[in-house]
C-alpha cells in the first residue's frame, strides 16, 4: 500500500509529542510454498529511553497503535504524579494546620511523652 519512505513520512507527520527517534518499517513475508503472503507495518517512537511501538497489517493502524501506547503511558504517569501530588498536599495541609494550631496555643492532637510531661509539670506548678 505504501512505500517505506511514505510510511516513515506518515509516522513522522503523526507524531506531535516531545523529540523522539522515529522508526518505521515494513515487513513482507511470503511462504516458501507460495500459498501465503503478508505485509506487516510497525512504527515506534523512542522517547526518553522508552519505546512506544505499534504493529499492524494496516499502516494507519500501526501508527495509531504506537501513538496510543505513548498516550496510555502519559496518562498512567499523570495518574501516578496526581496521586503523589495529592498525598503531598494532604501532608503539607496537616503539617501547616498543626503548626498554625501550636502557634495559636492549641495543644497537640497526639500527646507524646514530652507533651504529657509538660502538662503534668504545669499542673503541679499551678496547684502547688
Amino acid at each position: 500500500m505504501l512505500t517505506s519512505v511514505q510510511f516513515s513520512q506518515l509516522a513522522a507527520a503523526a507524531w506531535s509529542g516531545p523529540a523522539a527517534a522515529i522508526i518505521a518499517s515494513i515487513e513482507h513475508y511470503a511462504a516458501a510454498a507460495g500459498n501465503h503472503a503478508s505485509t506487516t507495518y510497525s512504527a515506534s517512537y523512542h522517547v526518553g529511553g522508552v519505546c512506544h511501538m505499534g504493529r499492524a497489517e494496516c499502516p494507519l493502524a500501526a501508527v495509531a497503535a504506537a501513538v496510543l501506547h505513548y498516550t496510555a503511558g502519559i496518562e498512567a504517569e499523570a495518574a501516578r504524579q496526581l496521586a503523589s501530588a495529592q498525598a503531598a498536599r494532604r501532608f503539607a495541609r496537616r503539617v501547616l494546620a498543626t503548626a498554625g494550631g501550636q502557634l495559636a496555643g492549641r495543644p497537640l492532637r497526639v500527646a507524646g511523652f514530652a507533651c504529657r510531661a509538660r502538662r503534668h509539670r504545669c499542673l503541679r506548678l499551678l496547684h502547688a
